[in-house]
């Protein structure tokens, strides 16, 4: 199938605007003592669980070395340690601390609280309409090379 350059540049438009509104909703939620980088990290090593420096910085599309950065502020803060593979010292998981946890659970709170909020204004038809395009994107965009 064809794509069209107007739905490609619609589609990147779409996309960077609705990371925006995101990212905007979300800086309401996550504590100051963050950047949007290591709430990010949080975030990602939340959902993958205990994960390899190596597969973290893939995860997050960067380098390893800035990844080193991020996790290395994050140690310092208490949000995350290190776990050393017995077999091969070389192996470095990392892990989220209890306090962590704690911490993405008040923000799950928080953060789905603000979103209700956000939504005062939409009728219930439209949020259907929204619910049903989110479950198309969730579905499609999976299977997009990038």
């Amino acid at each position: 199938m064809k794509i069209s350059k107007n739905f490609s540049e619609k589609t990147i438009y779409f996309s960077l605007l609705t990371v925006e509104k995101i990212i905007k909703l979300l800086k309401k939620t996550y504590k100051e003592d963050l950047t949007f980088y290591e709430f990010y990290a949080l975030l990602t090593v939340n959902y993958y669980g205990d994960t390899t420096m190596t597969d973290f910085a893939e995860n997050l599309g960067i380098k390893k070395q800035q990844a080193t950065r991020i996790i290395n502020n994050l140690v310092e803060k208490g949000y995350v340690q290190r776990i050393y593979d017995e077999s091969d010292r070389r192996i470095v998981f990392i892990r989220l601390t209890q306090e962590a946890k704690r911490y993405l659970d008040e923000h799950k709170m928080n953060a789905n609280a603000l979103f209700v909020d956000s939504m005062e204004d939409i009728g219930e038809s439209e949020i259907k309409e929204l619910q049903n395009a989110i479950e198309t994107i969730n579905r499609i965009l999976p299977k997009m090379i990038v």
